[in-house]
């Protein structure tokens, strides 16, 4: 591993003629996030491998993310290094990535309490009510996802379940994030601004609500209600749209689906990791099921 990350310092000093030394790897997971100073400006690379966004798909979240900024949204700010947007590829380790580069955020990482779910609601709902005429990609993919053997009897169940919730033609559809969670917004002077774009596309807005849902179960907070009204409160300031409890009850279900594939397709995981991603899947089946759900109704 030492030598991995070795390369990819190495790789950003070369790009801007700095000592390796100088650029900071902040996060070592299926993305590479480094951290470099150049021309007095503080940036961070995301690494990503082709495998799991192409250098198409980085140079729609790039175009994406600038003409959000140019509107208003609180979001992390595209970088240009050399009139290039997306640096790449490089093959390290065997895997080819690219880099798409944004200026860093000064301020203070989102806390699960009540003050920071409001602001989070507030900037995701400045999002939600922008044009949806951005470019983003829309649901639909043609990859055929592998499954842990694990994991297949809990996929297909909630699979199985997720279509018995009919979403409305009409339902509210716009400019997902993606990976609507406290950890992908820093707060600046009262503002979440929010960054991670990597899954950003065109579908039913309740699929963010509902992973901001997840991931306050995953969280385990005891004020987990407290913080969910804040930040349903945030988000009504900025944004008047609605969401049904079977829209939510789906989108929670596809939000599990997800995860599940991403770590089948990009995470070696022990056994353990298995059985735990299972058991978690199986309470949010039975969490779905319940009357506990009422919680986090929207009205």
């Amino acid at each position: 591993m030492e030598s991995q990350l070795t390369d990819f310092q190495t790789i950003i000093g070369r790009w801007l003629g700095v000592d390796p030394t100088r650029v900071q790897m902040v996060t070592d997971g299926v993305n590479k996030n480094l951290r470099a100073t150049v021309d007095h400006q503080d940036v961070f690379f995301r690494f990503s491998p082709a495998t799991l966004h192409s250098k198409s798909d980085l140079e729609t979240e790039a175009a994406a993310l600038k003409k959000l900024y140019s509107m208003g949204v609180p979001c992390c700010e595209i970088v240009e290094i050399g009139d290039r947007q997306i640096l790449g590829p490089v093959k390290i380790n065997e895997v080819e990535y690219n880099a798409l580069v944004n200026r860093a955020i000064a301020g203070s990482s989102l806390a699960p309490v009540p003050r920071d779910a409001m602001a989070f609601g507030r900037s995701l709902g400045q999002l939600h009510q922008v044009s949806a005429d951005l470019p983003v990609a829309g649901n639909v993919s043609d990859r055929v996802k592998r499954v842990d053997p694990v994991l297949e009897a809990v996929f297909n169940d909630l699979t199985e379940l997720a279509n018995t919730f009919d979403v409305n033609p009409e339902a509210e559809t716009g400019t997902c994030h993606g990976d609507a969670w406290l950890g992908n917004a820093i707060m600046r002077e009262n503002t979440a601004v929010l960054f991670d774009f990597e899954f950003m596309k065109f579908g039913a807005l309740a699929y963010d609500i509902a992973t901001f849902i997840w991931a306050l179960r995953a969280n385990s907070s005891e004020e987990e209600d407290r913080i969910f009204r804040s930040f349903v409160g945030g988000y009504r300031e900025e944004c008047n749209k609605e969401f049904s409890e079977g829209e939510l009850k789906n989108g929670l279900l596809r939000k599990e689906i997800n995860n599940i594939e991403f770590l089948c397709e990009n995470v070696t995981m022990s056994r353990e990791v298995k059985v735990a991603t299972a058991r978690f899947a199986r309470e949010t089946i039975d969490f779905v099921l319940s009357d506990e759900f009422s919680r986090f109704r929207w009205g």
